[in-house]
C-alpha cells in the first residue's frame, strides 16, 4: 500500500492501532471517530476520512508499509448464521483500550474457521469507499433526498437504449467527479436499485439516531448496522489469527467477489453539474474537475468550503467484483463554457494544497475533496462489443470475399494512465480496445482497434505482424505496455515502442474510413475500408 496524499497533522508512517466510537462536540457540525496510532498521540480523525481507515493501515507512508496482518480468503455464509460480538471477544486484538475492545463485530463460521469481522470494516468495504457515502450515512434518507431514479427515460440511442436514468438532484452533495469512475456509477446504482443493500445502508442512520448518547458537551455512538444478504460472496482480507488458525480477526477487507447486481442492461446518470467535452477539441484531457498537484495535504480539522468543485484524491482501493454489471454512461451534460471564460480555467491553479474531506458548509474555508477508494474489477468489457460493429462488419467482408480468417475478438477497457482522461468516452463510459488475430495467405496479424465513436479523437487501427512478434512472446505479454504507451503518448500509438518490439516494417496503421453522414458507416464505406485493409495485406505479403 502506498498513499500519495498526506494527513496534515500526522507524522510519517503512522500505523492505526485501534478504532473507537463516533463522537461530535456540540459546537461542531461534523462527526469524528476515535483512532489511535502507534507513532502519534492524536486520538481522532474525521468520520468522512473512513475510506482510509482500517486497523494496522499506515498513513503518511514514506516507504511501502508491511500489509496489515496475515492474508486470508473466506466465503460469507447465509446472513441467518451471523452473530454479534465485540472486538474483545475475539481475544486476538492486543490493544486494550476499552473503547476499542467494545466495538461491534459480526461472527460466523467459514470453512471451519471462526471469523470476527468488525461491523465498521464491513460497512467501509461495502459503502464507505468514498467520503460522500460516509457523510451520507449519518443523514436521514440522504439517498432518497439526493437521487431520483427515472424508470421510463427518453431513449434517444437506438444502439444502447437506457433502461433507467439515475438523476442526482440539484440539492445533492455528491461530487460530480465521482461519476467519472465507472466503479462508483456501479456502486451508487447498486445502492439505489437493490432494496436489501439500500436497507442495510439506511440501517446505519436508524441505529445512529436511536442509540447515540448525548452529554452536555459531546455526543457519542458505537457503530453498528444490519448487514445485507451476502451469502456466497468471497472475501480476501488480512487480519490476526490464533495459533491454531481456527479463529481470525479481520483488520482490512481487500476484495469482495460475487456481489449481486440486479439484471439491468443500460443505466444513464445525470448530475446538475455535468459538462461535456466537445468532440474534436484536440488532444489532451479536458478536465471536468480541478486538477491536483502531485500531493495534497488532508486537513483533519477543517470543514469543506462551498466555493469550489471537489478535487479528487485517492486512498488505497478496496476491490470488488459483481456477478454482473450494466453498461453505464453520463447523460444530460451541458456544453462547457467557451475558452474565453477564465473562471473554470483559473480555479484549479488557485486551489491551495490543503483539502477537506467534509461536505461543504458555511463555516468551511478549505477546498473540499472527493476520496476515490474503489477499484471495480468486474469484467464487463464484452458489453461494449457493439461499439465495434462497423469494424467487425468490415472483417466479415474480408472473411467472406477474400478468405481472411479471424479469431474471436477480445475487448479490453483501456486503463487510466496519469491524469489523462483518454480512457473515458465523452459520456464517461469506458473507452475500449478490440483485439483480433487474422490470417491472410498464411500470414498472421494482430489488429488493435480503439473505440473513437465519440469523436473526441481519431486513432488508426494498428496492425502488427504475428510472425515478427512470436520470437518476443505472446501479445498478452505486451498489451499492458501498449495501452500505457497509447494513453501516455497524447492518445497515439507509440511508434518507437513498436519499432523496438517487432521492427519498423512489421507494424502499420490503417486510418478509419470516413463517412459522409454521422453515425455508423454505411455499406459502401465499410467495403472501401475493407479494400484498404486488403491492399495493405497484399503489399505486406509481397
Amino acid at each position: 500500500m502506498n498513499q500519495v496524499d498526506r494527513f496534515k497533522t500526522l507524522p510519517d508512517d503512522a500505523r492505526i492501532q485501534a478504532i473507537g466510537n463516533l463522537f461530535k462536540y456540540n459546537n461542531r457540525k461534523t462527526w469524528d471517530i476515535g483512532v489511535r496510532f502507534k507513532q502519534s498521540t492524536r486520538k481522532a480523525l474525521k468520520f468522512s476520512q473512513l475510506p482510509y481507515l482500517s486497523r494496522q493501515v499506515v498513513l503518511n507512508q514514506t516507504v511501502d508499509a508491511t500489509p496489515p496482518g496475515f492474508p486470508i480468503k473466506f466465503t460469507l455464509p447465509d446472513r441467518a448464521f451471523w452473530q454479534t460480538a465485540t472486538v474483545g471477544d475475539s481475544g486476538l486484538v492486543t490493544y486494550k483500550l476499552s473503547e476499542e475492545q467494545s466495538q461491534k463485530c459480526f461472527v460466523f463460521e467459514s470453512a471451519g474457521k471462526t471469523i470476527y469481522l468488525p461491523q465498521l470494516e464491513l460497512a467501509r468495504a461495502l459503502f464507505f469507499t468514498n467520503n460522500y457515502l460516509a457523510n451520507a450515512a449519518l443523514i436521514n434518507s440522504a439517498l432518497d433526498l439526493e437521487f431520483y431514479v427515472d424508470h421510463h427515460p427518453n431513449n434517444d440511442d437506438r444502439e444502447f437504449p437506457l433502461d433507467l436514468v439515475i438523476n442526482a438532484l440539484p440539492t445533492t452533495l455528491c461530487p460530480k467527479v465521482l461519476f467519472d469512475n465507472e466503479g462508483f456509477r456501479h456502486q451508487i446504482a447498486w445502492l439505489l436499485l437493490n432494496s436489501d443493500i439500500k436497507n442495510a445502508f439506511n440501517s446505519i442512520y436508524q441505529y445512529f439516531s436511536q442509540e447515540r448518547v448525548r452529554s452536555p458537551n459531546v455526543e457519542r455512538w458505537t457503530f453498528r448496522f444490519d448487514p445485507p444478504q451476502l451469502k456466497g460472496v468471497k472475501v480476501a482480507a488480512r487480519g490476526w489469527k490464533s495459533s491454531d488458525e481456527s479463529t481470525w480477526f479481520i483488520n482490512r477487507i481487500e476484495l469482495l467477489d460475487g456481489l449481486f447486481f440486479p439484471d439491468i442492461s443500460d443505466i444513464g446518470f445525470s448530475h446538475p453539474d455535468f459538462t461535456e467535452n466537445k468532440p474534436g477539441s484536440g488532444k489532451g484531457k479536458g478536465g471536468t474537475y480541478p486538477q491536483l498537484p502531485t500531493q495534497r495535504e488532508i486537513d483533519e480539522n477543517s470543514d469543506g468550503s462551498e466555493d469550489n468543485e471537489s478535487a479528487l484524491i485517492f486512498c488505497d482501493a478496496t476491490q470488488r467484483i459483481y456477478n454482473r454489471v450494466p453498461r453505464t454512461r453520463k447523460v444530460g451534460a451541458q456544453p462547457r463554457k467557451s475558452p474565453g471564460g477564465k473562471e473554470n480555467e483559473d480555479k484549479p491553479n488557485n486551489l491551495p494544497p490543503a483539502v477537506s474531506t467534509d461536505d461543504p458548509n458555511s463555516r468551511g474555508d478549505t477546498p473540499r475533496a472527493a476520496v476515490d477508494g474503489l477499484d471495480d474489477l468486474t469484467d464487463n468489457a464484452d458489453l461494449y462489443l457493439n461499439k465495434f460493429d462497423s469494424f467487425f462488419k468490415m472483417l466479415e467482408i474480408l472473411e467472406k470475399e477474400h478468405g481472411v480468417k479471424q479469431s474471436k475478438p477480445i475487448v479490453r477497457k483501456l486503463p487510466e494512465v496519469g491524469r489523462s482522461e483518454s480512457h473515458l468516452m465523452v459520456d464517461g463510459s469506458p473507452r475500449c480496445m478490440a483485439i483480433v488475430r487474422i490470417e491472410h495467405q498464411n500470414e498472421g496479424y494482430f489488429l488493435l482497434e480503439v473505440d473513437t465513436s465519440d469523436g473526441k479523437a481519431s486513432i488508426a487501427t494498428k496492425i502488427i505482424s504475428a510472425q515478427a512478434l512470436a520470437p518476443k512472446g505472446k501479445l498478452r505479454d505486451f498489451i499492458s505496455e501498449i495501452e500505457q504507451g497509447l494513453l501516455s503518448n497524447q492518445f497515439s500509438w507509440p511508434k518507437k515502442y513498436f519499432d523496438a518490439l517487432v521492427g519498423e516494417g512489421n507494424h502499420k496503421s490503417v486510418s478509419h474510413q470516413k463517412s459522409k453522414s454521422e453515425g455508423r458507416l454505411g455499406e459502401e464505406d465499410i467495403e472501401r475500408w475493407a479494400e484498404r485493409f486488403l491492399k495493405l495485406f497484399t503489399t505486406s505479403n509481397n
